[in-house]
């Protein structure tokens, strides 16, 4: 089994070109290599964007061998998924607590020129903006759900134990009230769960590494919880448009599904209120999985999805 934070990660650096592991120690996101590394743990295929081999059978594979996932035409956003794909190491911390206002922020300062493939072109700008920095968010849970299939990032793979948790968040009490006591929802609280929310991703190797425990299963009793994440702060440019990005000018109300693109991915905490109401600060917080044992009532815990 995969141990818990106190594991040391020996994920090789060396073969990142110089340019692309200045840019990544700026953000100081991946630790300094103390050795060549062998094997498995070496990442073989650079950090640009790589065409998925023949060999790829699980997250392992995948994401030992290629930093920034694959793709079968190997074409994407390289530097995008590069960041998507740390494990954040021990001994760092959240730079502070992020609110709506703030996501509404950080949505109007996106420099301008970003689109949908062009992320290292603006890795500095959106740096001083705080990204590749662990941040804080304190929200409620409003849905937990497997993430696409067939992403890039994690080598087109489609098992759920290969692809991430795609978790929204938002700040709306009245609603997650609504979403806890499983009422039905109006058609405008419907779009709100979706259209308010923030993203945060639980990635399949970070789950591996440090939190084997973590489900949907998991998850799901916590929906309409009010929760706290912790997590590296980026830009899914990926989803720079009118049509993903509620946040975005000209955005298209009836097809957008998230309030920013600004999103936390990796989460390296993710904890449940124990008493209903919390701050950033209080001592009630549990962490996921002690909190799903306070919640079993005998029957054996699901660890699946």
């Amino acid at each position: 089994m995969a141990q818990k934070r106190s594991s040391v990660i020996s994920r090789a650096v060396a073969p990142f070109a110089p340019l692309a592991l200045a840019l990544l120690m700026q953000n100081a996101v991946i630790p300094p290599s103390g050795g060549s590394g062998s094997g498995s743990e070496t990442e073989e295929h650079g950090t640009g964007a790589a065409v998925c081999g023949d060999d790829i059978d699980g997250y392992q594979v995948c994401h030992s061998q290629y930093p920034t996932g694959c793709s079968k035409a190997g074409k994407y956003d390289a530097d995008l998924n590069l960041l998507k794909n740390q494990l954040i190491f021990d001994g760092k911390v959240s730079l502070g607590v992020l609110g709506q206002s703030d996501f509404a922020k950080l949505e109007t300062e996106l420099p301008a020129g970003l689109s949908s493939n062009n992320h290292a072109q603006f890795h500095a700008d959106l740096g001083k903006l705080g990204e590749g920095q662990l941040y804080t968010v304190v929200a409620y849970l409003y849905y937990a759900q497997l993430g696409g299939k067939g992403e890039s990032s994690n080598c087109q793979l489609s098992a759920t134990e290969d692809i991430d948790f795609h978790i929204g968040i938002g700040f709306d009490p009245k609603l997650a009230g609504e979403l806890k006591d499983q009422k039905k929802l109006s058609a405008a609280d419907s779009l709100a769960k979706t259209q308010t929310s923030v993203i945060v991703e639980m990635t399949p190797h970070f789950r591996a590494q440090f939190d084997p425990d973590w489900s949907l299963a998991e998850l799901k009793p916590v929906i309409g919880r009010q929760v706290r994440a912790v997590g590296q702060l980026l830009v899914d440019n990926e989803h720079h448009n009118t049509k993903d990005d509620c946040g975005s000018t000209g955005a298209s109300k009836s097809t957008c599904w998230r309030s920013t693109v600004w999103e936390l991915h990796p989460i390296t905490q993710f904890q449940v209120c124990a008493t209903g109401t919390c701050d950033a600060t209080s001592g009630d917080w549990k962490d996921l999985d002690d909190f799903a044992k306070t919640l079993t009532t005998g029957a054996p815990r699901q660890t699946g999805s």
